[in-house]
């Protein structure tokens, strides 16, 4: 276990033993569109005993299916913890003060994907075809469209329709059934579609943005943040917290600030 693992460590052990920091559970916010909240907490169980542990209290997932409902309840500070894509995060910050302490690293981008057998290979071609967005409240839909102003493109004069699908999965049954020309997805599907038989080719590619964000509920103690924080970065050394990474195929955690996420509220204008 390294030296800022077990500092941590040693000061959550402090914090239990004083009469403000009780046992009850501390709920982890968990924005999901498909999946059922069973499916969704055995992803993440193998973090939550992890994070249960080290801070000596249960954590449990709860998932919101619906993102508007999902950033009502942390207005309220209904989660302790929150982890979503970093957009999600900076809305609940400035409607709740929750505030990042680590992330994934690398990160996200939105994609204008193609299937290759359509003949558009560049941004010009996209130009009077269909195109299809996830949710229109979606980061990588966000992420597009400020791309797209970026180039002075509207896109309701510049594509021939245009669509909005709940999620990545609409985007690929469009696609499926030839209900699109583009489609727009977060890039990091595009190696799993085309192994999946797809063979898409990336026309362009918005701005990098920093990837999916864990965030604790800023009025919790400075020591718990750091500790939260500290014990992230070491769940990849965790046997039991593995189980989170090889099942969504991430490597590890990183140390994540608000300064992190200076660009990203810029470009998508979040108040």
């Amino acid at each position: 276990m390294n030296m800022r693992l077990w500092q941590g460590l040693i000061l959550l052990g402090m914090l239990v033993a004083q009469p403000g920091w009780a046992v009850e559970t501390l709920f982890l916010g968990i924005q999901d569109y498909n999946r059922s909240p069973i499916i969704v907490a055995e992803e993440f169980h193998g973090l939550t005993s992890y994070l249960s542990r080290v801070l000596k209290r249960p954590v449990k997932v709860e998932t919101v299916r619906d993102s508007d409902k999902y950033l009502s309840e942390a207005k309220q500070k209904k989660f302790a913890f929150m982890f979503a894509p970093p957009s999600m995060i900076m809305q609940a910050n400035k409607l709740a003060g929750y505030e990042p302490v680590a992330k994934i690293p690398g990160q996200i981008s939105a994609g204008f994907m193609a299937l290759s057998s359509s003949g558009i290979a560049f941004p010009e071609d996209m130009k009077g075809k269909r195109i299809g967005f996830t949710d229109e409240d979606s980061m990588v839909t966000q992420l597009a469209l400020a791309d797209l102003r970026s180039k002075h493109i509207d896109p309701a004069k510049y594509f021939k329709s245009v669509a909005y699908y709940h999620d990545v999965d609409g985007i690929a049954t469009a696609f499926k059934y030839k209900l699109i020309d583009v489609g727009v997805a977060n890039t990091g599907v595009l190696t799993l579609w085309n192994n999946n038989g797809m063979d898409l080719n990336l026309i362009m590619q918005s701005k990098g943005v920093p990837h999916l964000t864990f965030a604790v509920r800023g009025d919790l103690p400075d020591e718990i943040k750091q500790a939260v924080a500290q014990a992230l970065t070491g769940a990849d050394k965790d046997k039991e917290a593995q189980s989170y990474f090889r099942n969504t195929g991430f490597s590890s955690f990183e140390i994540a600030s608000l300064a992190d996420y200076k660009d990203m509220v810029k470009l998508l204008n979040i108040r």
